[in-house]
């Protein structure tokens, strides 16, 4: 009895499959994100373009596609904390009518804002270069500055773009950036510490200290020039 081979029909060949796209989603704003968690989480100093990449998932070379600097893109998150202050200084002018209470409110929310963000209290106050030509960032510390000195003043005088005008006549308002600025940091880096980091007793040593320093400021007298 004979037999025949059967010929098979050879299956055609599977097409390569092509990769996907490297990175999907906004490159760009998950690395704002990366940056955004890493301050908060693991703080300024780990923070490089190597460490973000490999959080977003894209290559080094593709983070300079979307920013010019590690340092810009820590001033765009310093610009948004800058936002939050701005917004509760705001909230704090709606909610008191007196200048004093206005102050006594603003010293104690940046301590409470410092004490909760560490990291980017620091970014957003001098520890990263720059700050002077990242536009948002600028623009929205000088907005912070300038509340302050309306509501130590009454009236609108900062001027930004004239530095020595405004040196000569917001010079009670430079004092309380200063004195506000030292105490937030104190107490955010637990120089000044509170039995069982009390909040309450730490808002409590905020008002009394602010309202001796506001005494020395003596709002009431002549106004400067």
């Amino acid at each position: 009895m004979s037999t025949s081979r059967r010929t098979r029909t050879p299956r055609p060949t599977a097409k390569p499959t092509l990769p996907g796209p490297y990175h999907k989603g906004n490159v760009a704003e998950d690395l704002l994100a990366a940056v955004r968690r890493l301050i908060g989480t693991e703080g300024v100093e780990s923070i490089t373009v190597r460490r973000l990449c490999r959080e977003v998932g894209v290559s080094p070379a593709n983070f300079y596609n979307h920013y010019p600097s590690i340092e810009y893109l820590l001033l765009e998150v310093a610009a948004e904390g800058a936002e939050v202050l701005l917004a509760t200084f705001d909230r704090l002018a709606k909610r008191h009518d007196s200048r004093e209470d206005q102050l006594v409110g603003i010293a104690v929310q940046s301590v409470e804002f410092a004490v909760e963000n560490p990291d980017l209290f620091q970014v957003m106050f001098g520890q990263v270069p720059g700050g002077p030509s990242h536009e948002r960032y600028q623009r929205n510390i000088e907005a912070c500055f300038g509340r302050l000195v309306r509501v130590i003043y009454g009236e609108e005088r900062y001027r930004a773009e004239d530095a020595v005008w405004s040196y000569a006549r917001c010079q009670k308002a430079y004092a309380f950036f200063a004195f506000n600025y030292g105490l937030a940091r104190l107490i955010s880096m637990g120089f000044l510490r509170f039995p069982n980091d009390a909040r309450s007793k730490r808002q409590q040593f905020v008002r009394e200290q602010a309202q001796q320093f506001i005494r020395g400021l003596d709002l009431a007298a002549t106004p400067e020039p």
